[in-house]
């Protein structure tokens, strides 16, 4: 009887933690992987310009900002001493959609329990905020660059579309890497 009651008791732990990994959307990666998306998007930052009535001093840091991923918001942190475009890099946490279209300049998006990715994206439209997320979880399909993992390899798409109106230049350079570039109008 002892034995049952434990096993029931398992079962239930068990069937809890799956339900709770499972409502997350994202797929769970290595920390080596984690470090290889962020080392990722900060490359692929360097190939983007920002207007310059974005920055009030040319001494203005490039803000980082991650939506529910402390992983990932870490692996930046990391990098945050490297510079792009001769700014320093500041990471942070951000919970509300509304005040990432002035204090973000580039915007991962990794899950939200409280807010659809579409708030998300909504939020920054039409404001120069490079927005990254991963393929088929949240925010992949609206996000200006999508990444991808597949077989131990990183792998990126722009959209054209939803960077449209965002006054960010995208280098022709990132475009030819792109393994995917969806241009207005044509998806991709």
């Amino acid at each position: 009887m002892l034995l049952k009651s434990f096993t029931t008791r398992l079962s239930y732990a068990i069937l809890a933690a799956l339900l709770l990994t499972s409502s997350h959307a994202r797929a769970d990666h290595s920390a080596a992987e984690v470090n290889v998306m962020a080392a990722i998007v900060h490359k692929i930052v360097k190939f983007v310009n920002w207007p310059e009535q974005r920055f009030a001093a040319p001494d203005d840091r490039l803000r980082f900002c991650v939506v529910g991923d402390d992983g990932i918001r870490e692996a930046f942190e990391v990098l945050s001493e490297r510079r792009i475009h001769g700014r320093q890099l500041s990471v942070r946490t951000v919970t509300e959609p509304e005040e990432v279209a002035m204090t973000c300049d580039v915007l991962y998006l990794a899950g939200d329990e409280h807010h659809s990715d579409e708030v998300w994206l909504d939020a920054v439209a039409g404001h120069p905020v490079l927005t990254f997320a991963e393929a088929g979880h949240f925010g992949g399909d609206g996000s200006i660059v999508s990444m991808t993992v597949r077989r131990d390899k990183v792998r990126f798409s722009i959209n054209l579309d939803a960077n449209k109106g965002s006054q960010l230049r995208i280098s022709a350079q990132l475009l030819q890497l792109a393994a995917q570039v969806a241009t207005p109008g044509h998806g991709a």
